[in-house]
Order: structure tokens, then C-alpha cells, then sequence
């Protein structure tokens, strides 16, 4: 592949430095007789040519996801008199480079329905092959596709292992009952990871694409493709938009399309705001313009102490996260909003002996709800060590420990979830 099938020369122009070669001279080959700023050359390429495989990964990206945890494509023999899980034709949501999903996760799911940048209507997604194989094998009660090692569902419904031959998928057949003809109640906008802190269990680097070469392009190109196929699509529905992947009160583009769905004046749509707490205060018109259209406001605290806090959430400030919740949580009393607060909580080997001392703490600061999270493999350790860190695995010899704790959190209080 040449260098014009990956990069424009005005991008190129962007990148180089001044005593680089020009780009036609790097696309027919000829470089820089000095190795050192040919070494520099070439580094930018691989990375542009990097960012290139990336868009066009499709279902690799969600295969990855699948193998990485271990989960294989079986019949999970769900009983009949089991309710069958609705997310799929509950739920649409936007990942990365524009792949969509349509459960609560890309992790128990881990099959894309589509890509929203590559089609002019949100029907040829919702409605595409992928999506109707999906929705087919739930209501069979074999939820082929599903991640029962993470996803909620089958924590409260234990599943029976098939054998190895019944992992074939059913024939595609079109019925009303795997069609959808309007967009679902659940929305996700999980596309822009831009982040002020770079916790351990999340990523290994800050991540801003704010005014990233090629991921803002593409970020901009999603939330136009969002706004005229999702947004405006969107009728007398009951609707909420939960927003993740990042922190929305610094992605730019977030913002951008936070504003236009104010703009809208659809009172039908809701958010769930997921965030790390460290600019609710000076994002504070932000913040109160948004908050009489949320339902939900989930903080991530994932520490009970200041020492845990700055090992586990790196760049947040204890501090500050504690005196923004306070005055989030007065806010919303003061206006008397329907508004739930949510704390966050990922249980890992570095916070879980601070569970029932978190309750305590979120107790005193006025949360409403807890959620003790699992974690999930995201690369950003060697898996020994993520093996190590993982103790909500039944599997971790610190696992009953775990479960000891979250049991002494029931009771009064904010209600607790894990």
C-alpha cells in the first residue's frame, strides 16, 4: 500500500518537520539521506498507517475483545421459562471509530452491527444481518453471541454449557420479532475517549483527541452521522443517552453533541452522565445547563481514601473529587431534581478492602447508589498481573474475601449494587 492511500499531503504537511522530504517524494520513495530524520519519517508513517488498520478493523476489534476474556461462541442453553434479555433490541450503541453495538457493552456482546460512518440510515444497522442473527439466537435461548462471563444477565441466570457441536449458528430467517423500526430506548456514545487521568485499570497514557491529527476527523464525522441518523430520528419515544468511554466535560466533541440535543428541545430524552468528578464545579454552566435532562449522574471514585484514590485514579485529586460531589449532591437538592447520584466503584486487589468503608464514605457525602463493578481486561497489564489485580474473579484466591465485604454492605444506606 502506498503512502497516498493512507495519508493526504495536507496531513502529511501537518505532521513533518522542516527537513523532511516533501510527501511526493516519500510516496515514490525517495527519502532522506539522513537515517536519523528518515528513522523519524518512517515512525510517523507506521503510526498513520496504525491509526488506518484501526478503522478498518470491523468485528476484529470485537473478536479481540471476545478472546481476550477467555470467551468462546457457545449454546448457553438459557431455560424457556427464563425472560429473555431485551437489550438487544433495547439498546444502539456508538464505540470507537464508529462500530456499533447494540447491548449494554461491547464486552458482553462482543459482536458490532454495523459501523454508523458507512450508511445513511440507523435501520441498515439496527436491522443489518449481524443484529437479526443476534436477537434470533436469544429468543431461541441459546444467546450464541452473549459474554456470560461479564454480562449481568447470567449472573442472575445460570447457564448449561452445550457441546462443542451445537456452537452452529441457526439459519438466518426475517421475522417481525428481530425487526426494529424505530431507535431504541437505550443509547450509548461510548466513541471519544479523551480523559484527564489515566488510571491503571483503564489506560496506560493520557488520552486526548481533542485536536488529534486523524481521531477528531473521524469523532467530528460521528457526531454529524449521530445527529441527522440518531438524534433526529428520535420521535415521542422515551429515550436516554448514557455517555462513557471518556470524560465528557473536556471532550470537545461530546459537548458539541450534548449541545445540539439540548438545542432539539426533545424533553423525551435523558442522560446518564458517567464522570470522574474533577470538573464538575468549573464546568459548573455546563453542568447546571444539563442537569435538569439527567436521570442519572454516576461519579467514579473507586477508593475510600485519599492514598488508594491517587494510586488507583492517577492524575485525580481526592480533594477536589470530594468537595465537587458535595456540591453536585447540594445542587441537586437545592432544585429539587429528579436526579439520581451514583458512585462508582471498580473492585480490584489495590481498593476492595475499602468496600464497606466506601458505603460509609458515599453515606456521608449524601450518594444515593452504589455500583461495585467488575473489572475487564483492557490490555493496560500483562495478564499476570491483571490476573493478580482481578479479585472479583471467582477464580482469585481473594475472591470470598471480596464477597464477604460486599455483603456486609447491605443494609441501610445507599442501596448497593454488584
Amino acid at each position: 500500500m502506498k503512502l497516498n492511500d493512507f495519508i493526504t499531503e495536507d496531513e502529511y504537511r501537518v505532521l513533518a518537520e522542516s527537513d523532511w522530504p516533501g510527501y511526493w517524494e516519500v510516496v515514490h520513495g525517495k527519502g532522506s539521506s539522513d537515517s536519523v530524520i528518515q528513522k523519524r519519517v518512517d515512525n510517523a508513517v507506521a503510526g498513520r498507517y496504525k491509526e488506518y488498520q484501526q478503522l478498518n478493523k470491523g468485528n476484529l476489534i470485537a473478536d479481540g475483545n471476545r478472546r481476550m476474556q477467555g470467551q468462546a461462541f457457545f449454546n448457553k442453553k438459557v431455560p424457556a421459562t427464563v425472560a429473555h434479555c431485551r437489550a438487544p433490541w433495547e439498546t444502539l450503541g456508538v464505540n470507537s471509530y464508529g462500530d456499533v453495538f447494540i447491548c449494554q457493552s461491547p464486552a458482553w456482546l462482543p459482536k458490532f452491527a454495523g459501523n454508523i460512518n458507512a450508511v445513511d440510515s440507523i435501520y441498515d444497522i439496527l436491522n443489518s444481518q449481524t443484529a437479526k442473527d443476534i436477537r434470533q439466537e436469544i429468543l431461541a435461548g441459546r444467546y450464541l453471541y452473549c459474554n456470560n462471563n461479564l454480562c449481568r444477565f447470567f449472573s442472575i441466570n445460570p447457564v448449561a454449557v452445550a457441546e462443542n457441536d451445537d456452537v452452529v449458528p441457526l439459519e438466518s430467517v426475517d421475522s417481525a420479532s428481530i425487526m426494529l423500526s424505530q431507535v431504541p430506548g437505550n443509547l450509548i456514545f461510548d466513541f471519544d475517549h479523551t480523559c484527564n487521568f489515566k488510571c491503571p485499570s483503564c489506560r496506560p497514557t493520557l488520552i486526548n483527541n481533542n485536536k488529534h491529527l486523524y481521531i477528531r476527523k473521524i469523532n467530528n464525522g460521528i457526531v454529524e452521522k449521530i445527529k441527522r441518523l440518531i438524534i433526529d430520528e428520535i420521535k415521542d419515544q422515551p429515550v436516554e443517552i448514557r455517555w462513557a468511554g471518556g470524560e465528557l466535560f473536556i471532550s470537545q466533541v461530546y459537548v458539541e453533541l450534548i449541545d445540539y440535543i439540548i438545542s432539539q428541545k426533545k424533553s423525551n430524552i435523558r442522560h446518564i452522565i458517567q464522570t470522574n468528578g474533577s470538573y464538575l464545579k468549573s464546568k459548573s454552566d455546563l453542568v447546571e445547563q444539563l442537569l435538569p435532562y439527567v436521570s442519572e449522574l454516576r461519579i467514579s471514585f473507586d477508593a475510600a481514601t485519599a492514598d488508594t484514590y491517587h494510586r488507583v485514579r492517577v492524575n485525580g485529586q481526592w480533594d477536589t473529587l470530594l468537595e465537587n460531589t458535595r456540591w453536585i449532591v447540594d445542587l441537586v437538592k437545592e432544585q429539587k431534581l429528579p436526579l439520581m447520584i451514583t458512585a462508582d466503584f471498580v473492585v480490584q486487589r489495590d481498593n476492595y478492602k475499602e468496600i464497606v468503608l466506601f458505603k460509609q464514605l458515599c453515606a456521608d457525602l449524601g450518594i444515593q447508589q452504589i455500583n461495585f463493578q467488575k473489572m475487564w481486561n483492557w490490555y493496560t497489564w500483562p495478564l499476570d498481573e491483571f490476573v493478580q489485580q482481578n479479585v472479583y474473579d471467582p477464580a482469585h484466591p481473594e475472591y470470598e474475601q471480596v464477597i464477604n465485604l460486599l455483603q456486609q454492605t447491605k443494609g441501610p444506606g445507599p442501596r448497593v449494587y454488584f
